[in-house]
């Protein structure tokens, strides 16, 4: 082989690794939204933060939102959730989901908390979306404007 078709391959092989590890940089907002039904229907959101930290919320029709404070790993195209203890209810068990495309696709997940079909396919949110440093302080996430900062109280809860 020549050597400026050898450059020209070596150079456009390391476009298409690059362009791959790119594609699997996992963004600092996710949502998906489904349901069989309007009674089953929910939106979820998953916000991931620099530090490892992340927070899930899940808004079901009709019903107050369930939010829950989570750690992240990501190794490869997988991607692990596993929640912080929750005072005076279960913890949910780990979520894993695999990156396709951008998206993040739940493979297996707590369907007591999540339901028996799981989350829906969460795509990144659109604009700029990068990672927070930390989401450890957050109460919700402000679903008016994800790109704004969490809330970091909630009215609902009086202070102690």
């Amino acid at each position: 082989m020549a050597p400026p078709v050898r450059a020209v391959l070596t150079f456009a092989l390391a476009l298409l690794v690059a362009s791959a590890a790119h594609g699997d940089k996992l963004k600092g907002f996710y949502s998906g939204s489904g349901g069989l039904t309007a009674d089953v229907h929910r939106v979820v959101l998953i916000e991931f933060a620099e530090d490892g930290t992340a927070l899930v919320q899940q808004n079901w029709t009709g019903k107050a939102p369930q939010t829950w404070h989570a750690r992240w790993t990501q190794r490869g195209k997988q991607v692990t959730l596993t929640f912080d203890p929750v005072k005076d209810a279960p913890t949910p068990t780990s979520l894993a989901l695999n990156m396709k495309n951008g998206s993040l696709i739940p493979t297996t997940w707590d369907s007591a908390a999540l339901g028996p079909l799981g989350p829906p396919t969460l795509a990144p949110f659109g604009g700029k979306n990068v990672k927070k440093h930390s989401v450890a302080s957050c109460m919700a996430l402000n679903t008016n404007d994800p790109t704004q900062n969490c809330v970091q109280w909630d009215s609902r809860v009086p202070p102690k």
